[in-house]
């Protein structure tokens, strides 16, 4: 199979979003360069990042060493990338500067400098990169017509490295060992349940434990005891009501949408509607291909890997033309609705995004509204909430705040919630704001000359980081407004 005659358009769409990534790349370089020589060049610094990729997915093929640096070469041909002639086999040091290079185990140093560059700017170019570097791993993967399980995990691995699951909420200590469990990678890639069904009053003690979400709570509770009480009907003899069983969640980044599917899914299999509980996360990336005839089999790739389970698909809408792509989302949706009826019975889907972009993806076609009929909306976490899931965070990492930290953080918090919009972190915003604080701890405490068990637990006020931190590590943008904390 030739790489380039079948991914035409595919490599012509991914070399163009490379040349369209490079000024800002390389404007945010030379913003925040603080090395002795020259920054480097933004373009340089991708060009890297895609050989890098390239090569750690093309050893993983079951090839020579010879056939891996062709297949390199022939890469690095179709993308223009200056590579070298004798990549393989793979030296024990990376030949790229880490300044340039991170391990793909690690957020590539070209999303973290977009990111910033996006607080700046209000744009969307480190998603942009993200999307490059998964489709071009995925590209380089699939062009052969064959994925190994070794594969497979890799690509799955790396996309998890490339959009990292947020703590949406302040799980409970069970919430958080199932979110590890999920996020592992085995060769098959698959989520095994092992563990018997949670009782529904245990199911419900960690729904109550969760912070806010009262609105959401009470929706569960309701589903939960309707579904409930049609299976004693249905027991009894009695007629039973109808109900679409898959759901659609609406709201603001990390509001909690993916701890309450994750929950959903217990639910669901301790009520034996589902036969194994897990939860299967995926979003446009993981159900759309750049080129012909792949997209279905992505589709029939996640739900069989959701059976018995939740396929929660986050960012939904952007599978409609109306939410970001006019390629194949449409194909996505007709191969997702064919699926959801072919596996009625042990399947339940849950769609997830922006209230207003939701409505539109449901109108785009008649099938969708059909089987999306139960919403839950999630509100925004109020300010007191905030400080509340901050302190989540620190009670598991053996933090403390002092009544002065607390409150300094009361007040950041009552100015990010007064002025937030669509783009509100919610508790994203909190964990970003405690990790800012540790560090500034850190900084702090490591060159005091007596340091004992309490200054390593106890975040002071000068910790709690104040807008212009936040701005700087582009957790917020510039038009926050920027009132006096203190």
């Amino acid at each position: 199979m030739s790489f380039y005659s079948d991914n035409q358009p595919l490599i012509e769409a991914l070399t163009k979003t490379t040349r369209e990534l490079a000024a800002p790349l390389d404007a945010q370089i030379k913003r925040v360069w603080r090395g002795k020589d020259e920054p480097p060049n933004g373009r340089l610094v991708l060009d890297n990042q895609l050989i890098a990729t390239a090569k750690h997915f093309v050893d993983l093929r079951q090839a020579t060493d010879a056939e891996k640096q062709r297949y390199f070469a022939e890469i690095c041909r179709h993308f223009t990338l200056d590579c070298a002639s004798d990549a393989f086999p793979l030296p024990t040091v990376k030949p790229f500067s880490q300044q340039i290079m991170q391990k793909l185990d690690r957020t590539p140093v070209m999303i973290s400098y977009l990111t910033e560059y996006d607080a700046r700017h209000g744009t969307n170019q480190s998603d942009k990169a993200r999307n490059l570097l998964f489709q071009f791993a995925n590209l380089v993967i699939k062009s052969d017509g064959t994925v190994t399980p070794i594969e497979e995990a890799a690509l799955l691995k790396f996309k998890e490295t490339l959009y990292p699951m947020d703590f949406s909420a302040a799980p409970t200590e069970e919430a958080q060992t199932q979110r590890t469990e999920t996020a592992r990678v085995e060769q098959k890639a698959e989520v095994v349940e092992e563990k018997p069904p949670r009782s529904l009053e245990e199911l419900f003690a960690e729904l109550n434990e969760l912070v806010g979400l009262e609105r959401v709570k009470g929706d569960v509770k309701n589903l939960v005891n309707f579904l409930k009480v049609q299976q004693m009907r249905e027991e009894k003899g009695l007629a039973t009501l109808p109900v679409s069983r898959h759901l659609v969640f609406t709201g603001n980044p990390g509001t909690g949408k993916t701890t309450i599917a994750r929950l959903m899914a217990q639910f669901y299999r301790t009520l034996k509607i589902l036969s194994k509980g897990h939860l299967m996360e995926t979003d446009r990336a993981g159900l759309v291909a750049g080129y012909v005839g792949q997209t279905a089999l992505k589709v029939k790739e996640a739900i069989s890997k959701a059976l018995g389970g939740v396929l929660f698909i986050d960012e939904a809408y952007a599978l409609s033309p109306g939410g970001g792509g006019n390629d194949f989302g449409h194909e996505a949706v007709e191969t997702l609705l064919k699926m959801m009826e072919d596996h009625r019975h042990d399947i339940i889907v849950v769609v997830a995004g922006y209230t207003w972009k939701m409505e539109e993806f449901l109108t785009s076609n008649p099938g969708l509204r059909s089987r999306f009929s139960k919403f839950i909306h999630f509100d925004d976490y109020t300010d007191k909430q905030l400080v509340e899931i901050f302190k989540g965070f620190c009670k598991k990492s053996d933090f403390k705040l002092t009544p002065a930290a607390e409150e300094a953080l009361a007040a950041i918090f009552a100015i990010l919630y007064e002025g937030r919009d669509e783009a509100f972190g919610n508790a994203r915003l909190a964990r970003n704001m405690f990790e800012s604080a540790i560090g500034k701890h850190a900084n702090r405490i490591v060159s005091l000359p007596n340091i004992n068990e309490e200054v390593l637990a106890t975040l002071e006020k000068e910790d709690v980081p104040n807008l212009e931190d936040l701005r700087t590590l582009g957790i917020i943008g510039p038009t926050v407004a920027s009132r006096p904390t203190s």
